[in-house]
């Protein structure tokens, strides 16, 4: 940014409304406009934990907070709206409220990849990249103009949380750009879609459980897009529930004729699957064991 701009952009410091539990581009907004207003909830201490609170960083920072229900009834004026992690759809009122427009920031390459969860789908169906997406709200979820759109790999051994990280550090720079176009000279235009559209359901803790005779590959997928904090992706042996944390596809095709059998060599935990073979290396159950030896050669 030029000298000139710099001092315009300076001298337009805009009033910021965030809408949004999660707190990770809270500090981004107060940096560079006068951030008055979060509408949001308290959250649980693991959401806390992993992904920030809304509510503790505007009471750090004496900003005034607003619960949703209140604010749909009663918006207060303000210039922008930025809306992240909001779960319901936004009413006409609120978005024809702000004076410079009402924008959601969206963990995927839109249109594809609507909906919930969109990282935790992403790599269960294997892809090799997401992105992060800022788009102008309408009265549909996850549409609108895209006016700002960035790609983020995912790496082959990415659980959900590094792919997370990725995405958050690559938000912040596109809302640092957005919040400065808004206040300089507005947003006009937009981003031609070059991604097919597609949409994607929430996620149930139920949707974790693993069909053995899917490939390993597939199943290695599931396990890290629902690493900590996702509820896991797991199995039942023996009666128990067994959720597995790390896994990796093995340098075999098969051990065993018995799909789904986990089997216990040495220090290794191999499982056949419907394609190769999984090795589980960690699972949240404390002292977990699997019985059973094999004292064959791998084919």
């Amino acid at each position: 940014m030029d000298k000139n701009l710099h001092t315009k952009f300076r001298r337009m410091k805009i009033n910021v409304t965030f809408l949004g539990n999660e707190s990770p581009y809270m500090q981004v907004i107060n940096d560079l406009s006068n951030l008055h207003l979060a509408v949001c909830e308290k959250v649980s201490w693991k959401v806390k934990k992993y992904f920030g609170s809304s509510y503790d960083f505007a009471s750090r920072n004496n900003i005034l907070i607003k619960k949703p229900c209140d604010y749909v009834k009663k918006p207060s004026t303000t210039d922008l709206i930025v809306v992240s992690g909001y779960s319901k759809l936004i009413p006409k009122k609120i978005i024809n409220h702000p004076r410079m427009g009402i924008f959601n920031i969206h963990q995927s390459l839109l249109p594809a990849y609507k909906g919930r969860h969109p990282l935790n789908w992403a790599i269960i169906n294997g892809e090799k990249y997401t992105g992060v997406t800022i788009h102008k709200i309408n009265e549909a979820y996850d549409d609108g103009e895209i006016i700002f759109q960035e790609r983020v790999r995912i790496a082959s051994g990415d659980t959900i949380m590094q792919v997370y990280r990725k995405t958050i550090e690559k938000g912040k720079k596109l809302i640092n750009k957005l919040i400065r176009k808004v206040a300089i000279d507005g947003v006009t235009g937009s981003l031609k879609c070059k991604y097919p559209e597609s949409y994607f359901p929430p996620r149930r803790p139920k949707d974790g459980k693993i069909d053995w005779n899917e490939p390993a590959l597939k199943i290695k997928d599931l396990v890290r897009a629902l690493a900590e904090p996702y509820p896991g992706a797991y199995f039942y042996y023996e009666g128990q529930k067994i959720t597995i944390e790390k896994a990796r596809v093995a340098d075999f095709n098969s051990i065993d004729k018995n799909i789904g059998k986990p089997i216990q060599n040495n220090a290794k935990v191999l499982v056949q699957t419907g394609s190769g073979v999984l090795e589980i290396l960690k699972t949240r159950n404390f002292n977990c064991y699997f019985g059973e030896s094999l004292n064959r050669s791998y084919t």
